[in-house]
């Protein structure tokens, strides 16, 4: 099996970070930036830290429902090293070294190459699909909550009318996107290989309402559990904000970084901050401290990820076929 070629895609990962560098020398004014930045809080961002374990367990979690349900027999602790170590190449600027190391580790589990990226692709997918939940959200919350500021009983209305169209049509939206996943991982899986289509039809004839429920309620609240953190890092700052708010920033984000064009979401994670903050109140150079926290927490978060490394180094054939994909 042939890996995706990577040629000019590879600049993208440093548009982001362009953008950031935008930012600091023409939008806002480093030195109230820095100061702010100086000022946090050590024991918020202490506390912060501790849904790193919590937050890799989840996506670990939805992995392995995921593998469960076309019968890949891989512990949910291997998941969890494997995962933690994909992260943890992650921070280096090779866009998709994360899903190749993830790759080459299952098969180092005497997983085939195609079923590997079979559950490869369910967990991106899911992860999108909470991603945009998040986004959709988002794009509620914002203009409700803009006009409620005038018109308070808006936001009771508009809630209430959400409610009722899914309650009433509920079944019209399940079934409507179990179709459109069908036909998106019909034709998904055409690119990765043969001799998926056992795999495909246990994976349908197992996944019902309830597992796509809780695979979904798993990526929405690892969506809330980042927002969770960044509201967190905020207080840090000194910035008072909802949590309600922090969640539907993380929408936004979640949907502006779905293409690569950036490194852990720096440049776009503070480019959406300046457009939402200053709706708080807030100066653009609190967005962008706020946005820089953030970053900094994640490559943190990332390089915890170097203990499993350490313990279980990638396999030699995906050291080879990384040098090959990135460097040839």
């Amino acid at each position: 099996m042939n890996l995706p070629i990577i040629g000019w895609k590879k600049l993208l990962k440093f548009l982001g970070p362009l953008l950031f560098v935008f930012f600091v020398i023409r939008v806002v004014d480093p030195n109230k930036t820095l100061d702010l930045l100086k000022n946090i809080d050590p024991i918020l961002v202490l506390l912060s830290m501790i849904f790193f374990p919590l937050l890799m367990y989840l996506r670990s979690l939805r992995w392995w429902m995921i593998s469960q349900q076309i019968d890949l027999e891989i512990p949910l602790n291997r998941l969890f090293q494997i995962n933690y170590i994909a992260w943890f190449l992650g921070n280096l600027p090779l866009g998709g070294i994360s899903a190749v190391s993830k790759f080459f580790y299952l098969k180092d589990e005497g997983i085939t190459a195609s079923r590997a990226f079979f559950s490869l692709t369910l967990d991106k997918l899911f992860d999108i699909g909470g991603t945009v939940v998040l986004g959709f959200y988002a794009l509620y919350y914002f203009p409700t909550n803009l006009v409620a500021a005038k018109i308070p009983w808006i936001f009771i209305i508009t809630t209430a009318l959400f409610i009722i169209i899914g309650l009433a049509s509920g079944k019209k939206i399940w079934l409507g996107s179990k179709q459109l996943l069908r036909r998106y991982l019909n034709k998904k899986l055409q690119q990765i290989g043969s001799n998926l289509e056992n795999d495909l039809k246990l994976f349908w004839s197992t996944s019902g309402l309830s597992f796509f429920v809780k695979i979904m309620a798993l990526s929405v609240g690892l969506g809330i559990l980042r927002s969770l953190v960044m509201y967190i890092i905020a207080h840090a700052i000194g910035l008072s904000v909802s949590l309600a708010f922090m969640i539907a920033c993380t929408g936004l984000i979640g949907l502006a970084t779905i293409i690569p064009i950036s490194i852990s979401g720096l440049g776009i994670r503070e480019a959406v901050l300046l457009l939402t903050l200053p709706l708080m109140g807030h100066s653009r150079e609190a967005a962008l401290a706020l946005g820089f926290a953030v970053f900094l927490w994640t490559i943190l978060f990332k390089f915890s990820g170097i203990y499993f490394w350490i313990k279980s180094p990638l396999p030699l054939k995906g050291i080879d076929a990384i040098k090959r994909r990135f460097f040839t």
